[in-house]
């Protein structure tokens, strides 16, 4: 309980953080709303006082109308700035958030699978962030409503009728109460309705990548049964979440118009002097009973509003948790900033007593190793033998490890992590692609680079040939699944990209593994190649080295068990 407590007030927190970010338009949509709020009291005034000179004198005060006409446009003006102001910050909040995220789930790499899978932690990018809006855009000013309004009218009916300041205090409680009651339930079935669509878009993504797989399996109606009771999962608890909101809707409306019935029949009976007990004390006259009457339906309508508003409250909240899952992973950062050595020039990588456990669990074990420069490593080792792990904390993604490593006499934890990363070129086995053009995912993230240079990549990685082919070159369009292409021509893509880079330190991670025999020796023909005076390791499966590697290594559980020349493997 203590738990669900304090992530309920770290999502408070997160979502008044960002609202504070964009504090100059919500101001400006705050002073509109007291725009609107002297506008409905005025406006009610000047309509009362036309109806009742009209009843009982008979004439028509034409220039009160046209009062009225300004009024009214003065309202519908305020209105409309107000949504204008509140959707914009909606909008930045939600941008500057994504864009947040994004440069966080970077930073952590490979580390992000200990949130989610990528399909989960897609879903909290976009759907959750932008379940955000109708808070930022619609339920916090509306909030203020609330306490304009209301207020404003309650005033007035101090000073008019004190029994319809009696309805208005008793009701108003029971509205909000309701309001309360029934947008708990709502959050709870927003947070359920979150995970099961993170779950399902997992389950898409993981099919969609194995899709091959399956159908080598014949397992592709188990998969499809599957993520067909995770869609029906979904759908019933957005039908759960869609008939809580009705129900909160059509809950606020009943009290309202209940409040607003017992008003217009008190006050109705009054001008006849008709109601049962009281005596004067409760008449009012025509012009005074008819400025009650029309602010009865003004003082409600805020808080309907705010309770058709109230599960966009909660559906934030139970957003904002997902996106703290997200955000409350810690970022290692180096413990000081220092100058990194030049790109240009090669340093020995060194390894001394290396060690790193994550929950009690040893993934390093002291590891002990000199990479020379130029030197070409092959690593191989079975899954969890610590391949990977060493390949990510090289890599800058785990910098709470024990011991040494040192780039050249640089600690890696004193470096730069930018300036270190930009002496990497990192091939994984899946290679991940973004959807836009060949030439779009070449040189993503590398600057300008001019087409001769693309050319020899293209040339040197052996994709030239089958770029040609393609109708479109490299205009051609890619998913983020590289689809249309094979995975050895993915992995060429790979290579050419790595080669753009001119980093003078190879890592490759299985480039292979999902080939088949024949396509994966081409590649490691071709890998020969282009690592030629860099500094590379590569990791795989494989206990047998290609021969143009210079040392053979053996990984089992988080030890380099072997050490040894191609010849000696």
């Amino acid at each position: 309980m203590l738990s669900k407590k304090v992530s309920a007030n770290k999502s408070k927190d997160l979502l008044k953080n960002l609202q504070a970010q964009q504090r100059q338009p919500f101001v400006a949509a705050l002073f509109a709303g007291g725009v609107i709020t002297v506008t409905v009291v005025i406006q009610a005034a000047l309509l009362a006082t036309i109806i009742s000179q009209l009843i009982l004198t008979h004439h028509f005060p034409i220039h009160l109308v046209y009062w009225l006409m300004v009024t009214m446009l003065i309202r519908a003006a305020a209105g409309f700035v107000k949504d204008q102001f509140s959707a914009k910050a909606s909008i930045n909040i939600r941008a500057s958030l994504r864009k947040r995220l994004i440069n966080h789930l970077a930073q952590l790499g490979p580390a992000r699978n200990i949130i989610d899978q990528d399909g989960g932690l897609s879903t909290t990018i976009y759907e959750q962030v932008d379940a955000l809006d109708d808070y930022f855009s619609r339920y916090q000013l509306q909030a203020m409503m609330c306490v304009f309004i209301p207020l404003a009218i309650l005033i007035c009916a101090m000073v008019v009728s004190w029994f319809a300041f009696a309805v208005f205090m008793v009701t108003a409680p029971l509205v909000i109460y309701f309001m309360i009651l029934v947008g708990e339930k709502a959050a709870n079935a927003n947070r359920k309705q979150f995970s099961v669509l993170a779950v399902l878009s997992n389950q898409f993504v993981d099919l969609t990548r194995g899709l091959f797989q399956l159908r080598l399996l014949s397992r592709e109606r188990q998969a499809e049964q599957r993520l067909k009771d995770s869609a029906e999962a979904y759908q019933n608890t957005t039908m759960k979440v869609l008939g809580l909101a009705f129900l909160s809707t059509a809950t606020l409306e009943l009290f309202a118009s209940i409040s607003i019935a017992v008003v217009a029949l008190i006050l109705g009976l009054g001008l006849i002097k008709q109601v049962p007990g009281f005596h004067g004390e409760i008449f009012l006259n025509l012009h005074d009973s008819l400025f009650m009457l029309l602010l009865a339906p003004e003082f409600y309508l805020p808080l309907r509003q705010l309770g058709a508003d109230y599960h966009a409250k909660q559906k934030a909240l139970a957003a904002a948790e997902q996106i703290l899952e997200i955000l409350d992973v810690q970022l290692v950062q180096p413990t000081k900033e220092k100058s990194l050595f030049e790109a240009q020039t090669n340093q020995p990588i060194t390894f001394e007593n290396l060690r790193w456990t994550i929950d009690g669990r040893n993934l390093l074990s002291n590891v002990n190793l000199t990479i020379q420069p130029n030197e070409r490593i092959w690593l191989s080792g079975e899954s969890g033998a610590g391949k990977s792990s060493l390949l990510n904390i090289l890599l800058g993604f785990h910098l709470d490890y024990q011991g040494k490593l040192l780039i050249g006499e640089h600690e890696l934890k004193h470096l730069t992590l930018d300036s270190w990363r930009k002496t990497l070129a990192w091939i994984p086995q899946m290679p991940e692609w973004v959807s836009g053009t060949l030439a779009q995912n070449l040189i993503l993230g590398l600057g300008p680079v001019n087409d001769t240079d693309v050319a020899n990549a293209l040339i040197q990685a052996e994709a030239a040939d089958f770029i040609k082919a393609l109708p479109l070159g490299l205009d051609t369009s890619i998913s983020e699944l590289g689809s249309g292409l094979s995975g050895g021509q993915l992995q060429r893509l790979s290579i050419a990209r790595a080669i753009l880079t001119d980093a003078p330190i190879w890592l490759l991670d299985e480039p292979a593994s999902h080939l088949d025999s024949e396509t994966g020796q081409a590649l490691y023909k071709t890998l020969e190649k282009v690592t030629r005076n860099k500094t590379t390791l590569l990791i795989s499966h494989d206990t047998h080295p290609v021969d143009w590697c210079d040392k053979a290594l053996v990984m089992r559980h988080g030890e380099i068990v072997q050490q040894g020349g191609i010849d000696e493997s």
